[in-house]
């Protein structure tokens, strides 16, 4: 599982498309600038390769690479964490997005259906944020549950680092300054979460 994880990561670190590829190279490079993990130095069709050799189910495009990333990743995180990041996300979303809560409560297609076109790229850009976090944090996760160098402090290093590095490539300067403190705040709820089922 771990292996098929990486090679999906890098994978998609790897495509050609700078606006596709952005976030996943910044966790590569993360990861290689805290010591955590050495990406390869193989292509995109190499890892293609590699894959199919080695059986796992090779995605034809970015958005099915990123669909298998996730469902590989919800499979290698124990179940209680997955809910709680759920029931997490739904207090984050009833939390900005008061007026809506009562369409929250029936579904979040029929949420997402009475967004307005503000509400919905507030929406959107939170989704990438906690997305990109929450995939992060996996990761971390995947690659730290049986090795000791993935310290609590360590964890808390690489979520402050993909933080910072998230702020700058989904927000703009001026939600930046409105944001930064609310989800700096976030962080430290994901970083506990995470670490409580780390490190127990």
């Amino acid at each position: 599982m771990k292996k098929e994880i990486l090679y999906l990561t890098e994978y998609l670190a790897k495509s050609e498309s700078a606006q596709e590829n952005a976030f996943y190279e910044l966790l590569m490079q993360n990861f290689a600038l805290e010591e955590l993990y050495t990406p390869t130095k193989f292509t995109q069709a190499q890892i293609t390769s590699l894959m199919q050799r080695q059986g796992f189910r090779t995605p034809s495009s970015f958005k099915e690479g990123v669909k298998a990333l996730d469902t590989a990743l919800e499979h290698a995180l124990p179940k209680p964490l997955q809910e709680a990041k759920k029931t997490l996300f739904m207090t984050l979303l009833n939390a900005n997005f008061p007026k809506k809560r009562g369409f929250l409560n029936v579904s979040l297609d029929l949420f997402l259906s009475q967004l307005e076109p503000v509400e919905k790229s507030i929406y959107e850009n939170l989704l990438a944020y906690v997305s990109g976090l929450n995939r992060s944090l996996a990761l971390f996760f995947v690659l730290g549950e049986d090795t000791r160098n993935f310290t609590p402090e360590r964890l808390v290093a690489f979520g402050e680092s993909i933080h910072a590095k998230l702020l700058n490539l989904v927000f703009n300067e001026e939600e930046k300054v409105l944001l930064c403190q609310g989800l700096k705040e976030l962080l430290g709820v994901y970083l506990s979460l995470y670490g409580k089922y780390l490190y127990r």
